[in-house]
């Protein structure tokens, strides 16, 4: 930190004066926070008390005032649950602090620490901040947010949905919430809002309660229009907040659980009808009935005699339909296993073209992975939660998981392609990284990835992640025509498909390929091309610094 600045008549002093200035500003700054010169101490709290984890908690710093991500140092302090933050300028500030307290599922999941502290840093301060950190809280009814909740947050088509019952005169659909206690004597808020799907920011209060229990049953009306429900729960003890809900899907991730009510109940109208119909039978049984015994049991036989033939009649259709269902079934069924065997045979073909372009490695049977792979989602979280900067232990778990996950799931295109592409950025040691590129390029050219998990991507964007693992690696390795036309194929086949950014991207790796092969003009041009076209992009600003380098070399 810099101290105060001397201006105006104390420069123009005499020296004695002078040295007497530079004197009290020496000790202004002796006796300024410790901030100043040393860093900010950082005290991390949970329920009032320090906190020491038994994981190590990740510090990352946002610039509000030059809002972006920043670089921001830290090491222990003296005593439980202190920390010391240095090398921020004066500014304003946002401290983000995820703990992966619990080992059996990645970061930000239940049992994990989290918190965010704003705060300004001047030139005298802040000598002190005290960070609340909330433990995320386990929902396990009506869905379990330990996992990805497939389809819960990236669309309104596909959350949960709960009906109500059929037969109901005030149609309300009843869902159950639970969770584990997040601390003794805890209180838990809940409410619940009603969102629109099409505009999120129409919102409207449904409900708001306080509860000691571990577990809530909501009776909700059908929702209106496109509407969804956001439940949120936290967790609070002694006015302090130490719990919160954290849910995921897809790479998404949300402070609520998001669902819908769908009236499955019969209309009012149904019974109204039933109730008239059933008074007009007896009215008119009543009334027209006649006197005479005699006439009354000729009536009734014939009655009889109706009801026998139209339940032989009902009895014979049910029958009849029963076996051409059957029928219908049997054919189902056998054309259901005839594909499932085809499927399965794909799948066996696909898992052993996969494991034989990339064996497990050596370590394998020597690292326990606490994730679990069975979709999108779980791979997202895996990969957004592992840890890093540590002696590659965290690599090697993801690479087991996402491992898996391709040979456990080999049917599903959006897991295997984007597993792939997700291990070229791990395990740099590991010896079959070019074949496992050039399988995964080949198999999943034509890969249409998901984009309802991701506001600003289009469905050739994995495919151009492979393709550029691949182009890493034949450069690596000297095989600069092969980048060149991994590289080309891409733009000329996919380009349609791709999102600018991550064609800028590829125009620029394939300037690249053609610098290291030794044809520096041709490089040249290209990137002048594609600043011409992509120099307004975020990328404006790398595409300018790799001509810069291009331009100054001989």
């Amino acid at each position: 930190m810099r101290g105060p600045e001397l201006r105006g008549p104390e420069l123009r002093a005499p020296k004695a004066r002078r040295g007497g200035v530079l004197a009290v500003a020496l000790l202004v700054l002796s006796l300024a926070p410790a901030a100043a010169a040393g860093g900010i101490a950082v005290d991390l709290r949970f329920d009032g008390q320090p906190l020491e984890p038994t994981a190590p908690p990740d510090f990352t710093c946002f610039s509000a005032t030059a809002n972006r991500w920043v670089a921001c140092g830290v090491k222990r302090g003296e005593g439980p649950g202190a920390w010391v933050l240095e090398g921020l300028e004066p500014g304003r500030y946002r401290l983000h602090v995820s703990i992966d307290e619990n080992p059996v599922n990645p970061r930000r999941f239940p049992g994990d620490y989290e918190a965010q502290q704003r705060f300004e840093v001047t030139e005298r301060g802040p000598e002190r901040l005290t960070v609340d950190m909330v433990r995320l809280i386990h929902l396990t009814r009506p869905g379990d947010n330990a996992r990805s909740l497939e389809g819960m947050l990236t669309s309104c088509a596909t959350q949960p949905v709960f009906e109500t019952p059929r037969h109901s005169w005030g149609p309300t659909g009843r869902i159950e919430f639970a969770w584990e206690p997040i601390a003794a004597g805890a209180e838990y808020r809940v409410s619940v809002t009603a969102v629109s799907c099409s505009q999120p920011d129409r919102q409207r209060e449904v409900l708001r309660e306080m509860t000691g229990a571990t577990g809530v049953t909501l009776t909700l009306p059908p929702s209106v229009g496109d509407e969804q429900y956001y439940f949120w729960i936290a967790a609070w003890r002694d006015g302090r907040l130490v719990g919160d809900l954290y849910t995921h899907d897809a790479g998404a991730h949300s402070w609520n659980y998001r669902f819908q009510v769908r009236n499955a109940s019969l209309p009012r109208w149904v019974y109204a009808a039933g109730a008239g119909l059933l008074l007009l039978l007896i009215v008119g049984a009543v009334r027209f009935l006649p006197a005479q015994p005699a006439r009354r049991r000729r009536l009734a036989r014939r009655a009889l005699a109706v009801v026998v033939v139209g339940a032989l009649a009902g009895s014979a259709y049910y029958v009849v339909r029963d076996r051409v269902e059957e029928g219908e079934r049997r054919r189902v069924e056998e054309e259901r296993a005839q594909s499932e065997a085809e499927g399965q045979a794909r799948q066996r073909e696909l898992i052993a073209a996969f494991v034989s372009a990339a064996p497990r490695p050596a370590w394998w049977a020597s690292v326990q992975t606490p994730y679990r792979v069975d979709n999108v989602g779980d791979l997202l979280a895996a990969w957004q939660g592992f840890p890093r900067g540590d002696d590659g232990r965290g690599e090697r778990q993801f690479f087991k998981a996402a491992y898996r996950g391709i040979v456990d799931h080999p049917d599903d295109e959006h897991v295997v392609a984007t597993a792939i592409d997700l291990l070229h950025w791990v395990v740099d040691d590991y010896p079959h990284r070019l074949p496992l590129a050039q399988w995964g390029y080949e198999r999943y050219f034509q890969h249409r990835q998901r984009v309802d998990n991701c506001a600003n991507c289009m469905p050739g964007d994995r495919t151009q992640g492979l393709a550029l693992d691949l182009a890493r690696l034949l450069m690596a390795v000297g095989r600069h025509d092969e980048a060149v036309a991994v590289c080309r194929r891409l733009i000329e086949e996919r380009g349609a498909d791709v999102s600018p950014y991550k064609l800028a991207e590829t125009w620029e790796r394939l300037a690249r390929a053609h610098w290291e092969k030794g044809e520096r003009e041709r490089a040249r041009e290209i990137i002048r091309e594609t600043l011409a076209k992509y120099g307004g992009t975020v990328r404006g600003d790398d595409l300018r610094r790799t001509l810069a380098t291009f331009e100054r070399a001989p």
